[in-house]
Formats: C-alpha cells, structure tokens, sequence
C-alpha cells in the first residue's frame, strides 16, 4: 500500500511539475514569438493566455498536494512507535538534510501558488499582439520553477552519487527542466489548438506559428533529455547488464523505449508534420502524433515515479 501511494504521490509531483514548466514555457518563450508572426491570432492567443494559467494554476495545487502527501509517507515509512509523533516529525525536519529541502520545497510551492493567484494580470486580451503582460511579479515564475525542479533533484536519487554527487543534481535538474519544457509546452500547444478543430483558420494559424517557435526548442529539449538522461544512467547503474538483470534497469530499459518513441514522433513530426492537403490537415496530422507524444510521456512519469523510490544495483 505504501508503495502504492508513494508512486501516485512521485507521478503527482512529476506530472505538475512537467505542465507547470510547460505553461511558463509557453507563456515566456513560444507565445510572444509565435503571436508576434501570426498578428491577427490575438483572441487565439488570448485564450490560450487563460488556459495556460488555468493549467498553471491546478499544476500549484496538485504541487501542494504531493507535497503534503510526501511528508505523510515519510513519517509512516521512519514512524518509531516508541517515540512520541512529534519527536519523529522534529527529527526528519530538522536533522535531515531531506527534511530542509522538504521544507524549501514547500516555499517555493506556496510562493507559485501565490504568485498565480494574486499575480496574474486579470485581463489577458486587451488587444496587444503579445498574449502575455510580464509584471515584476509574475516574472518570478521561471525563477521559482527552477528552484522547484532543484529541489526535486535535491531529493532523488542524484544525491547519492559519491563525488559526482553536485554534477548529477545539476544534471537531474536540466533532465527533468528540459522534458517539462519540450512536453509541457506541447500539452499546451494542443491544448490551444482545439479551436482549430472548429473550423478556426485564426486558431490554425496560430497552431502552425507556435509549432514553428517550439519545434527547434523540442529539438534542443529533446537532446538535454536523452544526453543527461544517459548521464545520470551511469551513476545509478553499475554495469550495462544491469539494464536486463535487475529490476531497476529493466524499469529504467522500459523507460528508454518510451522515450525513443517519443522522440521517433517528434522527428516524424518536425520532418513531414508540414506537408499535407492545407493547414487544416498539417494541424490535425501534427495533433495525432502530439497526443501519442503526451500519451507515451505520461508513460514515461509514472515509470519515472517508479523508479525513484526503488533500490538501485
């Protein structure tokens, strides 16, 4: 039962942490450029602004809950029944160095939660080609994003790495910054794009001016994904045999053949997503193969969430 929860709570976290980046993404690197190309997309992008703060906004929430539900676990997992509860919650607080970055962790999630809540400009659409006001504070957001993701790499299996130990946080980190900027982005690319269905050419052009921006970011994501990925590998694994002989690396092989999926669809994507009968048909082509990408990813998190709460070789 424990493990059972302590999956759903690391799945949580990941997956609110991957939309959570892809939204801030979305709305400081792909929707200014793309709506700067696609000028008479404002009301598409202005949508798209509220949906991406909406998302934003749930991904804070399910972040607090997975952060409470971890402390719950901790405290079940190391519970001495012949100490009093207050005494075991104290010890793993304030003598542990996991207890300080739980501690860090939650700041910085209460300090996005607020800033979605109380900064965030209430009128998206005002007529500007941007989709999105930068104000002092919610330019905060990338910056508590990263220090979130840090704290996540704070905590895995990256601070059991010896003497390599800081080079595999810093590598944990650009790991996981880098699949939630590359898949966030698209779930919230696809997520906007559902107008296009309707019949919307604004809305399709607007999809086909964010694919434009995104697709070189998916590219250079994509390969800070794969090329830490094998990084951290080799810090968690002992030997290549372990990848078929134990139970972590059959997990983590799984999770390679996932991944390669994912990027064999964005290839296919970025190589023949543009060609097709009109813009309507590249769109809905390029929107299949996104959602299998989506698909296939949350895959990819719940092996993910697996994986860091297993015994390595």
């Amino acid at each position: 039962m424990i493990w059972l929860l302590t999956t759903l709570q690391q799945w949580i976290l990941f997956s609110a942490t991957m939309l959570l980046t892809g939204c801030v993404a979305w709305r400081t690197l792909i929707a200014p450029a793309a709506s700067a190309t696609a000028e008479d997309c404002a009301s598409v992008f202005a949508a798209g602004d509220s949906l991406a703060v909406r998302w934003a906004r749930i991904s804070s929430w399910a972040l607090m809950a997975a952060w409470l539900m971890r402390m719950s676990l901790q405290i079940i997992a190391f519970r001495d029944p012949f100490v009093p509860l207050r005494d075991d919650i104290s010890l793993l607080l304030f003598q542990t160095a996991w207890g300080t970055t739980w501690m860090i962790q939650g700041v910085v999630v209460i300090g996005i939660a607020g800033v979605l809540r109380w900064g965030v400009p209430r009128e998206s659409g005002d007529g500007l080609s941007r989709p999105m006001k930068i104000t002092p504070v919610i330019s905060t957001l990338p910056v508590l994003v990263l220090s979130l993701i840090l704290t996540l790499s704070m905590s895995g299996h990256a601070m059991g790495a010896g003497s390599w130990r800081w080079a595999a946080v810093m590598a944990d980190a650009i790991h996981t910054l880098s699949a939630g900027v590359w898949i966030g982005s698209l779930v919230v690319i696809l997520g906007v794009s559902r107008e296009g269905l309707n019949g919307s050419a604004r809305a399709t052009s607007a999809f086909l001016a964010q694919i434009q921006i995104f697709s070189p970011i998916a590219l250079v994501s994509g390969g800070a994904v794969v090329s830490m990925g094998i990084a951290l590998s080799w810090t968690h694994l002992t030997m290549i045999s372990d990848l078929w002989t134990t139970r972590y690396g059959l997990i983590l092989s799984a999770k390679v053949i996932f991944v390669i999926l994912i990027l064999g669809l964005g290839f296919l994507n970025w190589r023949t997503g543009t060609s097709g009968s009109g813009p309507k048909a590249v769109m809905r082509t390029i929107r299949q193969r996104g959602s299998w990408e989506v698909s296939l990813a949350a895959g990819v998190i719940l092996l993910t969430a697996i994986l860091v709460h297993s015994t390595k070789p």
